[in-house]
């Protein structure tokens, strides 16, 4: 078991590390792309909140994680346990929400490209409020977190419970259990169906659009070419999130309706779902130039720079 600690704790060392340095790397990006332009667009919006969250469920959940496999026990108490627990679950439900949302954003602003823009706006305006509504509705899902989540120490029953090690959520019974698991399943899989519906619209836009526009030239294929690269960027999102979130769902389904929960299917549970938040900033930073680009200048640019300027100062 000790061995086992030792490799998972690894593991998820590094795609914590990679995780973090990644989406603080993409809202710094962002950052200085609004401060260039002057504003935020709408993706940008939600980009930054998908990294803000990303963040918050490393912080909550790998990182205490693989403090407790390299032995650093009971270091939560009772109300830290119910707080890091409802921030990991709200966190994990926005991350699953705001991709979902992104993917519907950039559906009907493609599926719009013919509308005015009064219009447009109207769709912008409406992100904020749907944001708003998704923070709710996810602590309101999550708010059994800060009732039966505990400290391990404190609780001897482990019949339900899901045990990250460093704390503990033990439920009052197999319905309680059971019904927790379905709900976040069933939950997971509507925004499933919503994104795979939205990224499919979109490819199907794109498809039609790149066949109407070869050969043409216009003023607007420019700003159209940038909305289908955030489009593509979306649904790349999309399919890694399918497949990682879908693994997680799927064990936790057998979780969910088996008699025996079994640790290591958390722990590949948890482990797929982070590899959400790693793959993000790696699919934004390839598939974003604007943000390609800032990272190369910061990256490439401003080092060879700095070179040549202490080069030249140097006697």
């Amino acid at each position: 078991m000790e061995f086992y600690n030792i490799v998972q704790g690894t593991l998820y060392f590094i795609v914590t590390f990679t995780g973090i340095v990644g989406n603080i790397l993409i809202l710094l990006f962002i950052s200085l792309a609004a401060y260039q332009e002057g504003k935020h667009t709408t993706s940008e919006v939600i980009f930054s909140q998908l990294a803000v969250a990303n963040v918050i469920v490393y912080l909550t959940r790998t990182l205490p994680d693989v403090l407790f496999r390299f032995g650093l026990k009971n270091f939560f108490d009772d109300a830290s346990c119910k707080i890091t627990a409802l921030a990991f679950g709200t966190s994990r439900g926005m991350s699953i929400g705001l991709t979902c949302l992104l993917s519907c954003f950039q559906c009907a602003i493609l599926s719009g490209t013919k509308r005015n823009v009064s219009e447009k706006q109207k769709i912008h305006r409406c992100v904020n409020p749907v944001t708003a509504i998704l923070y709710v509705i996810n602590i309101a899902v999550n708010i059994d977190s800060t009732i039966f989540a505990t400290n391990p120490y404190n609780f001897t029953d482990m019949k339900y419970v899901f045990n990250p090690g460093f704390c503990i959520i033990v439920y009052p019974g197999k319905l309680a259990f059971e019904a927790k698991g379905y709900a976040t399943v069933t939950m997971d899989l509507f925004l499933v169906i919503v994104m795979a519906l939205a990224s499919c619209q979109i490819l199907l836009i794109l498809y039609k659009h790149r066949k109407k526009m070869q050969g043409v030239r216009s003023s607007s294929q420019s700003q159209t070419g940038a909305e289908s690269q955030a489009a593509q960027s979306v649904v790349l999102l999309v399919f890694c999130y399918t497949i990682f979130f879908g693994i997680d769902n799927a064990l936790r389904l057998y979780q969910t309706t088996s008699n025996e929960i079994l640790t290591m299917l958390s722990d590949i549970r948890v482990f797929f779902t982070m590899c959400y938040g790693s793959a993000f900033p790696i699919i934004l930073l390839f598939c974003n130039n604007k943000i390609k680009n800032i990272a190369v200048y910061l990256l490439f640019e401003k080092t060879k720079t700095a070179k040549a300027t202490v080069f030249y100062v140097s006697p």
